[in-house]
C-alpha cells in the first residue's frame, strides 16, 4: 500500500503552557487503531521518505501523511526535518506534548537531544510518548565508531550535519571525566569487519557519548566517523582546521556550502558505492543496552 500524502497546515505556535495531567491520554487500543494517521515531517527528504516507506510496509493500515516541515491532527508524528544542529527550539515536540500527540525525532545533536529531554516530567505528565535521537544516525546506531561511504545514501542533510558538526568541540569521557577535544581529530583505524573492513574514523560530537555517560554511567566513552573515499576525510580535516568557525556555525552558508559539494559527492557515490557501517567497542554498554532494552519507554 502506498503512503497516503495530503497537504498540510502550517505547524501551530506551541501554548506557553501545556495542557494540565488531568486530561484523559489516548489509550494503546487508540493508539494502534487501524487506519491510525502518522505524520512525518521532513518526509520529502532522503531519511523521512524512506521512514514513510518502511511504515507503509510495515503496518499497510496506516495513514502516512508527508510534509515538508507541516503538521496536522494526527496520532504520531514523526519529526526528520533535519538538520537539528543550531536549532534552538523543540517547536515540534511542544506542539505535539501540547496536543497529545505521540512523538518520536531522528535528532542527531547532543544539544538539542538534550535540550528534548528537558520535556520529560511534560510528555509524563500528559501521557505522551515521545523518544528523542532514534534515527539510524543517532542513537545507539551511531555506534561510537561509524563509518558511511559518501553520503551513506542519507542525502545532502547528511553533509550539512558532518559540516556543522565541524564547529563543535568535542565532548568525551574519560574515566568519568569531561574532556573536550578538537572535531575530526584523533583518528582511529577501526576494523568494521566484512564489507568495510578497517577505515579511520574521527572525533565528532555526537549525542550518544553524553548519554551512555550520564544515563548507562559509562565512565570512558567517545565517538568517532569516518567517510570513503579517504580524500573525503582530508576535505572534512581541512574544513575543521581552516574554514572560521563562524563560518561553519552558520547554517545557511554551510546549506550553500552543502549545495557545491553536494553534486561532487553523488557523482564519486555513483563509482565508490553507499554503505553504512557501526560498531560498538564496549561490552560495559553493550550489556547495559541489553538490559535497558527490555523496558518500555513512555516519555522522552
Amino acid at each position: 500500500m502506498a503512503p497516503v500524502v495530503r497537504a498540510c497546515m502550517p505547524l501551530p505556535t506551541p501554548p506557553a503552557a501545556v495542557a494540565s495531567s488531568s486530561a484523559a491520554p489516548s489509550t494503546d487500543a487508540q493508539r494502534r487503531s487501524p487506519g491510525a494517521r502518522v505524520l512525518v515531517l521532513g518526509g520529502t527528504g532522503r531519511v523521512g521518505g524512506s521512514t514513510a516507506t518502511a511504515l507503509s510496509k510495515l503496518r499497510p493500515d496506516l495513514s502516512i501523511l508527508i510534509a515538508g516541515r507541516n503538521r496536522l491532527d494526527v496520532d504520531l508524528v514523526v519529526h526528520a526535518a533535519g538538520p537539528f544542529q543550531r536549532e534552538n527550539e523543540c517547536t515540534v515536540l511542544q506542539a505535539a506534548i501540547a496536543t497529545k500527540t505521540a512523538y518520536i525525532d531522528i535528532c542527531d545533536d547532543t544539544d538539542y537531544s538534550w535540550r528534548a529531554k528537558g520535556f520529560h516530567e511534560q510528555a509524563k505528565a500528559c501521557g505522551v510518548p515521545a523518544i528523542t535521537t532514534a534515527g539510524i544516525y543517532p542513537g545507539v546506531s551511531n555506534g561510537f565508531f561509524y563509518y558511511t561511504a559518501g553520503s551513506g545514501g542519507a542525502g545532502p542533510t547528511i553533509l550539512t550535519t558532518s559540516f556543522l558538526l565541524l564547529a563543535e568541540d568535542v565532548i568525551a569521557y574519560n574515566k568519568g571525566e569531561e574532556i573536550k577535544l578538537k572535531p575530526y581529530s584523533g583518528a582511529l583505524s577501526i576494523d568494521f569487519g566484512k564489507g568495510a573492513r578497517k577505515k579511520d574514523v574521527y572525533l565528532l560530537n555526537l549525542p550518544e557519548v553524553k548519554s551512555a555517560y550520564k544515563v548507562l554511567g559509562v565512565p570512558t566513552v567517545s565517538a568517532r566517523f569516518g567517510t570513503a573515499p579517504f580524500f573525503w576525510n582530508w576535505g572534512m580535516q581541512a574544513f575543521a582546521n581552516f574554514l572560521p568557525v563562524e563560518f561553519l556555525r552558520d547554517k545557511n552558508k554551510v546549506l550553500k556550502l552543502v549545495k557545491f559539494v553536494d553534486p561532487f559527492v553523488r557523482a564519486i557515490d555513483g563509482i565508490a558505492g553507499e554503505r553504512v557501517s557501526m560498531r560498538v567497542s564496549n561490552y560495559f554498554f553493550l550489556f547495559t543496552c541489553a538490559f535497558k532494552s527490555t523496558s518500555s519507554i513512555q516519555a522522552i
